[in-house]
């Protein structure tokens, strides 16, 4: 399973030694003509530069695609069938998902570099597993009680190809803080590869624990372990 490009293009800005170039004008056309090279060295930095940053138009874009997904989530999960337990509901909220989550991403962040201690089946067991545990970690917080009144912030640069949204949900007076990071994969667009919960990162969280279990245990161990706390869940 690969992980698509995290991050964008870096601008380059190069520029000539003008005062190596040879002179092959007059003294006064020379100097003419290397003020207007500058200039126009200048304007194609510019431009170049504010290309590598999205503007306010291109980010209402994954905050709309966002705020859409958070919301269609919630009419499933607050349904009339809301009596059922997660497992009726899995595969929807998991097909919702989905279309913005790259699993695929945000699990191979959490395990790091013990992703490469799993065979093939067993990197299949863990992503089935941890995805239902994200799920559930993630769906807990807006399940519970009645639905939650939703608000998203504007979109926060972090880099040219990463933004976090920060948003909250209100039940009851009481608010939950959640903040999306979204990472402008190739050929998926905007995708969500992180999510904060009260300012603490689920994908941090995870990779601390399982660096922990690595010390001293194998891929096997974690299988089961895996099991035993979707189990408990």
């Amino acid at each position: 399973m690969s992980i698509g490009s995290l991050s964008g293009n870096i601008c380059r800005y190069l520029r000539k030694p003008w005062s190596r170039c040879p002179r092959i004008l007059s003294d006064n056309h020379s100097l003419n003509m290397i003020k207007l090279s500058k200039v126009a060295l200048m304007l194609l930095a510019l431009t170049t530069a504010t290309q590598s940053v999205c503007s306010d138009d291109e980010l209402a874009v994954p905050k709309s695609e966002l705020e859409s997904t958070i919301r269609e989530l919630l009419e499933v999960m607050h349904a009339d069938n809301n009596q059922l337990p997660y497992e009726a509901k899995r595969e929807e909220i998991f097909s919702i998902l989905n279309r913005q989550f790259s699993f695929d991403v945000i699990i191979q962040r959490a395990l790091g570099r013990n992703w490469k201690q799993l065979d093939e089946k067993q990197q299949n067991q863990v992503s089935s597993l941890v995805t239902d545990l994200v799920l559930q970690a993630y769906t807990r917080e807006l399940q519970n009680g009645p639905k939650p009144v939703l608000t998203f912030d504007e979109p926060e640069v972090l880099s040219s190809s990463k933004i976090e949204i920060d948003s909250t949900a209100t039940v009851d007076g009481k608010k939950v803080n959640l903040s999306y990071r979204l990472a402008n994969i190739r050929g998926r667009g905007w995708q969500v590869y992180d999510v904060l919960v009260e300012g603490v990162s689920m994908v941090s969280n995870y990779r601390k624990q399982f660096d922990e279990h690595f010390q001293t245990k194998d891929a096997s161990d974690l299988i089961n372990l895996l099991k035993d706390k979707l189990n408990k869940a």
